[in-house]
């Protein structure tokens, strides 16, 4: 029997869902949108009920519900489905929720009714990114730095993506977040800044407007570095020639050996998502994803709030800034 799923929220990544559980055989027994008539342009099928109130979809029966609305109203809609219909599985996108206070609900609500919801960071479910993890864990040698550089993109949305793969890499905790934000008004802000962990570990950001090319991601460690360029299909390994390991880190005029990485998949966040819907159906469950998303949105109310108190903002958020809020889209 064909598994049911419910999407809430039908733009550019609720098309992705959409495409993603088509691929996986999934039945789509509902979609909630504002834009009805961009919905019927999008859906050829005459079987799926159509609504502009998520209410109207609680008593379905479903087997997954994916919430791609915006920011602002994600947690009153997981919070209204855990309550009040028998789904029982969740992917939510990110960001979380527009204050940290609110982020946080997110586990209380999943333990107080027996949900699985996990938040769709399909980069750490990724064979591709999965493998370079692995690389480092055989060479018994951790990244310590990581840095990105992307073009204009929101520290909410693709901030939040990055962080995942920082995430992925750093177990230790992060102490300071240093960051600033372009100062443009934009609805989904960009910025710039050094996010500080334990171990002398360090993330370097620059999202912001004065940046356009495909966006790269930097990993490295003593001898090894991974450039990454994701949208391209892009994975460069380079390395420190075995002679150099006796030599001083700062003895670097040499030439690296590099070599291109053999991707188990090309970039297609469509095929990306499939890893997480098959992840929430593990038999095994694990609170480490969504545990995870809300420390990265730590850091990310973090950067915020370093940025208009223009100082370094110290890990653990302080309890006073659990209800600053960003209005995300």
């Amino acid at each position: 029997m064909k598994k049911k799923a419910i999407i809430i929220g039908l733009g550019g990544m609720g098309q992705r869902y959409y495409k993603c559980l088509k691929k996986m055989n999934f039945e789509i027994v509902g979609i909630c949108d504002k834009n009805l008539v961009k919905v019927k342009d999008f859906i050829t099928e005459k079987n799926i009920f159509i609504t502009k109130d998520y209410r109207n979809l609680l008593h379905f029966k479903a087997d997954l519900l994916c919430v791609v609305s915006n920011t602002k109203s994600r947690l009153k809609i997981v919070d209204d489905f855990a309550k009040k219909s028998k789904i029982k599985k969740i992917i939510t996108e990110k960001p979380l929720a527009t204050s940290f206070q609110d982020c946080q609900s997110f586990l209380n609500i999943i333990k107080k009714n027996n949900i699985r919801l996990i938040v769709n960071t399909h980069r750490t479910y990724s064979p591709n990114w999965l493998d370079i993890k692995k690389f480092f864990d055989r060479k018994f040698e951790q990244p310590t730095h990581i840095s990105i550089n992307s073009p204009s993109a929101g520290l909410g949305n693709m901030g939040t993506t990055f962080f995942d793969v920082a995430k992925l890499f750093y177990k230790e905790k992060a102490i300071s977040v240093t960051s600033w934000i372009d100062k443009t008004n934009t609805i989904n802000p960009r910025g710039y800044g050094i996010i500080n962990f334990k171990k002398n570990k360090k993330l370097f950001f620059d999202l912001s407007e004065n940046t356009g090319l495909p966006y790269i991601i930097t990993i490295k460690s003593k001898n090894f570095e991974f450039s990454v360029d994701e949208l391209n299909n892009k994975f460069i390994l380079k390395s420190r020639p075995k002679i150099m390991y006796k030599k001083p880190l700062y003895y670097y005029l040499f030439k690296p050996v590099e070599k291109k990485i053999k991707l188990k998949h090309k970039f297609d966040v469509v095929n990306m998502t499939m890893n997480t819907v098959k992840k929430i159906f593990e038999k095994k469950y694990s609170q480490i994803n969504l545990k995870n998303s809300i420390e990265i949105m730590e850091w990310i109310f973090a950067c915020f709030i370093s940025s208009k108190n223009k100082k370094i903002i110290q890990l653990p958020l302080n309890k006073k800034y659990h209800k600053f809020k960003i209005n995300f889209a």
